[in-house]
């Protein structure tokens, strides 16, 4: 196994692991709103699907129990883990996967869906292009857990400011979406139909899913803060260390949004 395969298996453990987390942050009034757009079996393309936690919430839910979902993702072990646990049917949902780039897929086909699934999505990615490549498949988009711009570890470390500075620059600097990407969509689309705040709070004592989001989530700052130039080494540490013992509370501010292409 490679290293790249070792990331991509991290990656997909983190996105399993932050479920539960998702779970209790999506707003439920705008998946109410999302709900009640939807046509009684209707077809959904999934962006950015990782390892299919969105599709089996949905039908958990009782939000898309029938039609057809399709999946995609640009990341082949992540989809993989989607595929082997879900399968191709969810009850009456038929369930597809498609590794390949969101965009790509978008442009080479012709079918149409009732609605774009991305969450944690549209903050990666430069917005306006997003809706317009979208726009061509579905005249909705419901966008979850899209980040809005602030990121707070308590208790206080004297290094936050500067650190977490440096985290929102390797946003803008590198990262299409930026820390404002809820804004950008919400300026992208012909219309918000739906919003609301969907915070992640990660507070001692952690689960074990807990622990490895928030693990995650800090190798996270400190790579991306590196690549600015900044050494987060000795922060992270210390998060780390405080982290061990159950001691620091994450919050990030999201968004979910409900928007006409």
């Amino acid at each position: 196994m490679t290293g790249d395969d070792f990331a991509a298996v991290d990656h997909a453990t983190y996105l399993d692991a932050k479920r539960g987390l998702d779970d209790r942050s999506l707003n439920r009034e705008v998946l109410d709103a999302f709900a009640a757009e939807l046509p009684a079996d209707p077809a959904i393309l999934e962006v950015g699907a990782g390892t299919a936690t969105m599709v089996q919430r949905l039908r958990d839910w009782g939000v898309v129990e029938a039609g057809r979902w399709v999946a995609v993702d640009a990341h082949e072990p992540a989809l993989s883990v989607g595929r082997d646990r879900v399968g191709d049917r969810l009850g009456d949902l038929n369930v597809e996967f498609r590794v390949a780039d969101a965009f790509e897929c978008a442009a080479a086909t012709d079918e149409r869906f009732d609605a774009v699934v991305g969450c944690a999505f549209f903050d990666v990615v430069d917005a306006a292009p997003a809706v317009e490549a979208l726009s061509a498949v579905a005249p909705l988009a419901y966008a979850p857990i899209t980040y809005d711009g602030e990121t707070t570890i308590s208790p206080a470390d004297p290094e936050d400011d500067a650190v977490l500075d440096a985290y929102h620059r390797h946003m803008r600097e590198y990262r299409p979406g930026g820390p404002e990407g809820a804004t950008a969509l919400a300026e992208a689309a012909d219309s918000v139909v739906a919003a609301g705040p969907s915070p992640w709070r990660i507070a001692p004592p952690y689960s074990p899913a807990e622990r490895t989001v928030l693990s995650h989530l800090l190798d996270t700052i400190e790579s991306a803060v590196g690549e600015t130039g900044y050494d987060a080494s000795d922060w992270a540490a210390q998060r780390r260390a405080a982290m061990a013992d159950g001691e620091i509370t994450y919050q990030a501010e999201n968004r979910d949004l409900l928007v006409r292409l």
